[in-house]
């Protein structure tokens, strides 16, 4: 190759780069403008109806532009902030169209190891066992408890979470009218023991109770938020993740 084409085929790699980087930036100024429009229309609104379709509309669009420049470095950018509220088909299609080499450098690894989590607890399968402290310091194995009952609510929670405390009149009310076929675990990710032996009794939570020290059971079930239940059957099986308490009375029915 002479130098004449090789400088034209340099300034062609170039060009190329350059109308990249200006596509990513367009697709990053898209992602940005969505994101404080709807953020600008929820500060408005009263009605959670209202603010779900919001929120909703936010997801698509959000999830539409990162799916339409996979190769871009926005597409990276939307995906860790997307990634939350994305259910798991969702989260499938976004990393399909990624490059994988570059998951971890892109600062993606956390949530690609959660996501995988995710499909191996996905509904319908076998629950994965971990191991957690009791309050009084020994370990338990979530094993030891799946089949005693007909099912089984794994709550994972933690005490400075507001919407987690909010949720334990519900459980208490579904055990008090269903004891007989259902048993709660909670898994709290609380770092602190002290702040989770003081929410247990200040909520007066009177069903077995478990810390996750090691985050062994987030892990294993790729948890990224919480309150995040997982309900069990007899058999081992998954029957549903964060199920509305009117699906689990349908259920014990």
């Amino acid at each position: 190759m002479n130098r004449f084409c090789y400088i034209i085929l340099c300034a062609a790699v170039l060009l190329s780069a350059c109308r990249r980087e200006d596509q990513s930036a367009r697709l990053l100024d898209k992602y940005q403008a969505l994101d404080e429009r709807i953020t600008e229309q929820l500060e408005n609104v009263e009605s959670p109806e209202v603010a779900d379709s919001l929120v909703n509309a936010y997801i698509e669009e959000a999830f539409a532009l990162q799916q339409a420049q996979p190769e871009s470095e926005a597409a990276y950018v939307i995906l860790k902030d997307l990634y939350y509220l994305l259910d798991l088909e969702q989260k499938e299609q976004a990393f399909a169209v990624l490059d994988m080499d570059s998951i971890e450098s892109r600062g993606l690894q956390r949530h690609y190891d959660a996501f995988l989590a995710e499909q191996r607890t996905a509904t319908g399968l076998a629950y994965t066992d971990f191991t957690a402290v009791l309050p009084n310091g020994e370990a338990a194995a979530l094993s030891d408890y799946v089949g005693k009952s007909d099912f089984l609510l794994v709550d994972f929670w933690a005490s400075w979470c507001g919407p987690c405390r909010r949720s334990m009149p519900g459980i208490k009310q579904l055990l008090a009218e269903h004891a007989d076929r259902l048993a709660v675990v909670g898994v709290s990710v609380d770092e602190s023991e002290e702040a989770w032996l003081k929410a247990v009794e200040d909520l007066e939570l009177t069903w077995l109770q478990l810390r996750d020290n090691n985050d062994e059971g987030s892990r294993a079930y790729g948890i990224t938020s919480i309150p995040h239940t997982v309900l069990i059957s007899r058999d081992g099986t998954i029957v549903a993740h964060n199920p509305e308490h009117e699906q689990i009375e349908e259920l014990l029915k």
